[in-house]
This record gives structure tokens, sequence and C-alpha cells, in this order.
């Protein structure tokens, strides 16, 4: 299958030369997949504004023989959650889903729960005034498609090495939450009210988890954690 088109989440972009651009994008049907778009600055037929984070994009791609870089023919933007470029902080929380997903799956491995996860979490913190609930309960979920589970007695993540587990505490209210919340609708998601100390103990703690989970430090998390100043050594 040397072309294919998929629904697309573009997790980071960068520019090549003086027009292309290196896209990691997290495809429906093909997973991960690493792509360059040849003229990407200077064709706004083929690349509308689709080629930059957070964009939702049907892309056309030519696949080459083996696994190395693909190549993007065209994309046609479908949302480009631009809530999310307009808020420094929903930017901040929604680059760490982002990279969580670009550093734990393989290349061309389909993972469509996390896709459908990932989706899920954009578009409800694009609209939702309680956002920080679906953050949540979207980055538990896709650690446990990934296979990190967080185990409701410890919150550690499960399957990784003892001493890899977080040693950050939680108060009564965030663990409450924790434990809850993978299982309710994003419905009554959006009726719960979170104290502010409750927020940054879920913060801090998801953080300190996902830090732990990436093969090299989540850059991400540490721009998060500046952001709001959080001290993530604590």
């Amino acid at each position: 299958m040397p072309h294919y088109t998929s629904e697309a989440i573009i997790l980071s972009a960068s520019d090549f030369m003086e027009s292309d651009r290196i896209v990691h994008a997290l495809t429906r049907e093909q997973g991960l997949v690493c792509a360059i778009a040849k003229g990407a600055h200077k064709s706004r037929r083929r690349f509308p504004g689709a080629l930059e984070p957070f964009s939702e994009v049907l892309m056309h791609v030519h696949r080459g023989r083996g696994s190395g870089l693909q190549r993007i023919e065209q994309a046609r933007l479908l949302n480009a959650h631009m809530p999310l470029r307009q808020d420094i902080h929903l930017m901040g929380y929604a680059c760490v889903l982002l990279e969580i997903a670009k550093e734990n799956l393989g290349q061309q491995d389909p993972a469509p729960e996390v896709y459908a996860c990932l989706k899920n979490a954009l578009d409800g913190l694009s609209g939702s005034t309680r956002w920080f609930n679906l953050w949540c309960t979207s980055l538990m979920d896709m650690l446990r498609h990934i296979g990190y589970g967080l185990r409701p007695d410890s919150f550690a993540p499960a399957g990784m090495q003892e001493g890899l587990a977080s040693s950050l505490s939680v108060g009564p209210e965030a663990r409450s939450f924790m434990e809850r919340a993978p299982g309710l609708t994003g419905e009554v998601l959006s009726r719960i009210s979170l104290s502010a100390r409750a927020k940054t103990e879920i913060t801090l703690f998801l953080l300190d988890v996902c830090s732990r989970v990436t093969p090299r430090p989540l850059s991400t998390a540490v721009f998060l954690a500046k952001l709001l100043d959080l001290d993530m050594k604590q």
C-alpha cells in the first residue's frame, strides 16, 4: 500500500531546509508516523495551515519502501483546536498528552484506543469550562492503553519496577477523584468541581508519573510545572 489516506492528529512539526516540514502524527489507522511535507511553506493549496501541533487533519501519505520517513502529499484541516493555541495554560496541559503519545508509541503500530482518547481530550479541552477533569481522565486512560495503568490502591503505575512508582502523595479529595473518574461519563465529569489544592496534587502526581514512563525526560511536563510554579521534586 504505497499510498494511504488517514485522519491524524499532529503531535509535533519542525522546519526542514527552506520550505519543508518534518511532522510526527498519530493516525487513526496507521498509528504513529514520521513524515516529510515537501514545500509545506510554499503550497497553501496542499497544506492550508494544517501541519501544526494539535491540528486534526486528513492526510494523504506516500509510503516508500521500508519503514523510514514517509511523504505527506496533502493535508486537509479538520479541526485546528484554536482555543488551545490562545491559552498558554490549556496549551501546556494539552502538550503533555501529545508528548506522551509521541514518546511511548511505536512507529506504524496502530493504537486506535490512544487515538480516540487523544481526539476526545483535544475536543474537550477546546470547548469545556471544566477541562481539567477531562485532561486528568484522558491522561490516565492514555497511560492505561499504552501499558501503564494506575493502581487505585497506591497510584503506582502497574507493571513498572517498584522503585519507579511515584513518591508524591495526594489528599483525600484528589485520591477520590482519580479512583472514580475513569468510570465516569463526560457529562458527570463536567459537573464535578475540584478545589485548587486537589488540582495541584493531581497535576503534580500525573506529571511525576509521566516523567517516569518516558524513555527520556518529558519536556512538556517540565514546561507545565514551570508555568504553574510547581515543584516536581517535592
